[in-house]
This record gives C-alpha cells, sequence and structure tokens, in this order.
C-alpha cells in the first residue's frame, strides 16, 4: 500500500501506539478495516519523523 519493504512495514507496525492499542483491545480497533489500520499506523510513522 506505501511500497514499504515487508521486514520495515512490520517493524513500523510493532511500533506504533495503534498496535499497543489494538493488542489492549482499545475503541474496538480489532474491528477496523485493514486500510483504516494501515493508514492509521502511517500516519503515525510519518508524524514520528
Amino acid at each position: 500500500m506505501f511500497n514499504v519493504p515487508l521486514d520495515k512495514a512490520t517493524d513500523i507496525y510493532y511500533n506504533s501506539e495503534t498496535a499497543n492499542l489494538i493488542e489492549e483491545g482499545v475503541a474496538d480497533l480489532h474491528c477496523r478495516s485493514d486500510k483504516y489500520l494501515a493508514e492509521e499506523v502511517w500516519r503515525e510513522f510519518q508524524e514520528s519523523k
């Protein structure tokens, strides 16, 4: 979706606040679409640069 290698995408995801929130079950993020979650994680990553 964002032309990032799989290993980099995995690293971005597992170091995101969104991943932590999903794991904790906060705000029913686990019910959101893959596209929504990918965009949310990418937005977080871009803001952290």
